[in-house]
Formats: structure tokens, C-alpha cells, sequence
């Protein structure tokens, strides 16, 4: 592909021009030859949209301040290194960043966007910082990410004080020694798109602080904790598999509500879900299987509902509840099969069930398994 339709192909991926703009700007930037990325974005109008190619590694801090700016990696190289920890690798605090075909590492965090900017970033290697973040968004900055890796880090991809990012398109997030995504201060996200949060040494997901996480089609294996949320929202929809990981498959705690839909979570070291300390569980069409303790596990002031999962060969209960707990199956059908102890256990006489033969208020019968003698209904 020639450089011209190279540009063709940035501007447009980037949203930096449309049919009506004119005249984009662009430069090559040979590293090897100590040209800098930072002198080519202090060049030309910068009222015009601008792309900048590397060639080789770039062995300094990009600030990136003006608008409508493409960074683009020549083939086979083009990388940005940050020469220490004093900044960021790439620091975005301009709308309509767009980087592509780069691997970037090094700096106090390698990737930084700020708000109330957007940028965008596609096959972009990100690794290795000094000592944050693979990628920090915060104070309201937007990011999108498609087939990107965030590897080799403190967090994966860190949100704070309001930054939301977007993770589409087999985008790989993985061995980093803090959580493959952290949100907190009422961050938010979406992760889909065949996406992989695989062995970080902490959470998969981790949020926090009133934040707010959509997940689906997404594969998280090898982590602590494949879902952990603390007085957030997520919902992990259709398509996921949550399997492999150290603790729990999904950890909904101190007033977390975590909606699980459609789901595939086994083969996790102790429970499948658990919910605890108020957290509110919604579960709908999930397999839950073979994990190391109990499947589904409510504690301490939590409230359950169960519609149409399979919850069978965990090791313990397949359903535990107790300390004030609540559960509710409803239509269709949830079954319990193949579990070491009872399908549902009920751990005290605080706990109470409904939508279970003998236990419903209304009759309705929509568990299928063995129930512990201490279940009792809302009315007992």
C-alpha cells in the first residue's frame, strides 16, 4: 500500500476528515535518524487534521495537545519508548487522537488519556511501563480499543474519575501484575467482541467506587477473581466464558449488583458467582459448573434470583444461602444436578426462599433438585 492510501486509511479509521475537509498534513518521522514524534506535532496549521508516520523507535515523550492527530507505525517497526518515569510514553489531552500499528512502553504509564477528550487505538501493542498502567483513562477521557494487547503492567486498562473506554475487537489484556481492567470513581465501560482477559495477577474486571461495566462475548480465564465488583454495576451478558480463575468466577460485594446472562462459568477455585455484604445477583440462562467450592453462593444480606441456569458437579452446594439472605427462582426452570452436597442449602433460619415447591408463596414450583430441610419460605 502506498503512503498516500496509508493516510487515506488513517484519516478515515481516525474520523479526522470527511469528504467536505481539505489539504490533511503528514510527516515521516525516522527515529533511527533522531527525528522526533514531538517536533512533527509542533509543525504546520494546527487547525488541520495531521498524521504522523514512524519509522523505527522513537525513544521519547509524546504530548499530544492538538486535535485531529494520527500516529501510525510503519511496517515492520514504528514504537514510541519512554525514556523513564517522569511521563507518560503517549499523554492525550486533545480530541480525536488516533493511534495505529504502534507498540508502545516505557513512561510513568505508557498510555494516558485525559478528559474530556476522546481518542481511539487500533492494533496498538501497549507493555511494560516504568511503573502504572498499561493504558489510564481519567478525568472524563474516552478511549476506544480494537484488536489491541495491554500486557506486562501495574493494571491492563486503568478508568478513574469518570473515564470510559470501549474494548472491542479481539483485544488481548493479559498478564499484567495488577487487574486486567480497573475502574473506579464512577468509570465506565464495554468489553465485548471476542476480547481475552487472560492471567493477570489480580481481577480480571475489578470495579469500584459507583462504576459501571457491560460485558459480553468475552473470554476470562487465569486471573484471582474473574468479575470482582464493590458497590458498582455490571452486567456480563451473553457469550461470556469465565473459567480457570484462581478465586471466583464473578464477586459481587458490599452493594454490588452484578446481572449474569447467557454465561459459561466453571472450572474457577471456589465459587461460581458469590454475592456478599447486600450485593444483588440477577442470573439468567448461565451454566455453572465445576467449580472448586459452591456454584451460586449468597451471603450476608444478599438477594438472589435465579431464572433458567444450569448449576451442576461443583464441588459443594450447587445454591448456598444464609446470613439474612434472599432467594427467588422463577420461570423456567433453574436445575441443580451432580453437586458433592444438597442443590439448594439454606445456612440459617435469617434465609428464606421462594419459587420452590413447598416454599413459594404462590405455588410455583422453578427449581429442579435436592433442598435442605432448613429452607423456608417468606411466610415461615
Amino acid at each position: 500500500m502506498t503512503r498516500k492510501h496509508l493516510l487515506a486509511v488513517a484519516l478515515l479509521a481516525a474520523g479526522a476528515i470527511s469528504s467536505a475537509s481539505a489539504e490533511p498534513v503528514a510527516y515521516t518521522v525516522d527515529c533511527a535518524r533522531g527525528q522526533t514524534i514531538g517536533a512533527a506535532l509542533a509543525r504546520g496549521d494546527g487547525r488541520k487534521p495531521l498524521t504522523v508516520f514512524v519509522r523505527g523507535t522513537c525513544d521519547e515523550y509524546v504530548h499530544v495537545t492538538r486535535d485531529d492527530v494520527t500516529l501510525v507505525g510503519i511496517p515492520p517497526g514504528g514504537a514510541v519508548r519512554g525514556p523513564g518515569n517522569e511521563a507518560p510514553a503517549v499523554h492525550i489531552q486533545a480530541d480525536r487522537v488516533f493511534l495505529q500499528d504502534l507498540d508502545v512502553s516505557g513512561g510513568a504509564s505508557a498510555v494516558i488519556v485525559g478528559g474530556p477528550f476522546f481518542a481511539s487505538m487500533a492494533r496498538v501493542v501497549v507493555h511494560h511501563p516504568a511503573s502504572g498502567a498499561a493504558v489510564l483513562v481519567r478525568a472524563g477521557g474516552d478511549l476506544g480499543l480494537d484488536h489491541c494487547t495491554l500486557m506486562s503492567a501495574g493494571n491492563g486498562l486503568q478508568l478513574g474519575r469518570g473515564g470510559s473506554a470501549r474494548v472491542i475487537g479481539g483485544t488481548e489484556i493479559r498478564d499484567n501484575a495488577g487487574s486486567g481492567i480497573y475502574a473506579s470513581g464512577n468509570s465506565t465501560f464495554v468489553v465485548g467482541g471476542e476480547t481475552k482477559i487472560l492471567n493477570n495477577a489480580q481481577h480480571g474486571i475489578q470495579l469500584e467506587d459507583g462504576s459501571q461495566g457491560n460485558v459480553t462475548g468475552t473470554e476470562i480465564s487465569g486471573n484471582r477473581n474473574g468479575v470482582l465488583a464493590t458497590a458498582s454495576m455490571v452486567n456480563i451478558a451473553g457469550g461470556n466464558i469465565i473459567h480457570g480463575n484462581r478465586e471466583h468466577g464473578v464477586l459481587a460485594q458490599a452493594g454490588a449488583s452484578a446481572t449474569v446472562t447467557g454465561n459459561t462459568i466453571s472450572l474457577n477455585g471456589r465459587m461460581g458467582v458469590f454475592g456478599y455484604l447486600g450485593a444483588n445477583l440477577v442470573l439468567r440462562g448461565t451454566e455453572i459448573d465445576h467449580n472448586g467450592e459452591t456454584g451460586v453462593y449468597c451471603r450476608a444480606d444478599c438477594t438472589l434470583q435465579v431464572s433458567g441456569a444450569n448449576i451442576h458437579d461443583n464441588m459443594h452446594q450447587g445454591v448456598l444461602v444464609m446470613l439474612g439472605s434472599r432467594a427467588i427462582f422463577t420461570a423456567p426452570v433453574t436445575t441443580a444436578s451432580g453437586n458433592g452436597w444438597e442443590g439448594l442449602w439454606c445456612g440459617d433460619s435469617e434465609t428464606s426462599v421462594d419459587g420452590v415447591d413447598g416454599l413459594s408463596v404462590d405455588g410455583g414450583d422453578f427449581f429442579e433438585g435436592s433442598v435442605s430441610a432448613s429452607c423456608t419460605g417468606f411466610n415461615d
